[in-house]
């Protein structure tokens, strides 16, 4: 494999894993972003917020360092209280090291190494099992094999990317998701399929972008007999450095 290739399967790495600008998508230089997430429902003809829902993961906030970087992750409950704390650390050349997750008491509760191998491909070291993600340049396709401590294969996901390095497609045994996206790089339609091949779900998603183009609103619509029906919605708040 020629060096080239391994530095692009390496800045593929970047797009696959949810800890930089890149592959969040986001412009500009950011400093923080705070999503709160919201179900939606008829009421009284009108459209309303939070009825009765239970969310695990109702409010999100991610810190960024300059380089760009994920520095922290923190999840909350829709109590307010936080569910998880995500605590990556990097190496020199901005690759993520490790991750570490602890619990609303700052007990570790998971931690995760991530070792670099010389074809561009990452090996993924969790307490209970190995997860190897190998990068398929000329077919723009990611591979992720979930196994067990013995290495034995328990599982495979697969995701497709288009010529931009969108996540265009996934699909596991269980089934593929078809995304559309906007010129930005945004979902802007879902299509779900089983095993079979029948589809199973339709999504339509909308954006309320800001002047640096970084959406602050995204609401999620079902199809349902070619009728938008409005589900959740996802409030963000961005700041810049």
């Amino acid at each position: 494999m020629s060096e080239n290739s391994v530095t692009i399967k390496r800045e593929l790495i970047e797009i696959f894993k949810k800890y930089n600008w890149k592959e969040n998508n986001l412009n500009r230089k950011v400093k923080s972003t705070k999503t709160l997430k919201h179900n939606l429902t008829h009421k009284n003809n009108e459209l309303i917020k939070d009825v009765n829902t239970y969310y695990m993961n109702k409010k999100c906030i991610d810190n960024y360092d300059v380089n760009g970087n994920l520095i922290e992750s923190s999840s909350y409950d829709y109590r307010g209280i936080r569910t998880a704390l995500l605590i990556p650390t990097y190496h020199s050349n901005d690759y993520v090291n490790t991750y570490k997750y602890y619990d609303d008491n700052d007990v570790l509760l998971s931690e995760c190494f991530f070792k670099y191998l010389k074809n561009g491909n990452v090996i993924e070291k969790w307490g209970n099992g190995i997860t190897l993600i190998e990068y398929h340049l000329q077919k723009n396709t990611i591979e992720q094999f979930f196994c067990d401590t013995d290495n034995n294969l328990i599982w495979k996901d697969a995701y497709k990317y288009d010529k931009n390095r969108n996540l265009v497609a996934f699909c596991n045994d269980l089934g593929k998701t078809i995304c559309i996206v906007n010129a930005l790089g945004n979902d802007i339609e879902e299509i779900k399929y089983d095993s079979n091949n029948n589809v199973t779900e339709k999504k339509k998603v909308k954006y309320k972008l800001d002047k640096y183009k970084n959406w602050i609103e995204k609401k999620e619509y079902l199809i349902e007999n070619n009728v938008e029906i409005p589900i959740t919605i996802f409030e963000r708040e961005i700041i810049y450095y």
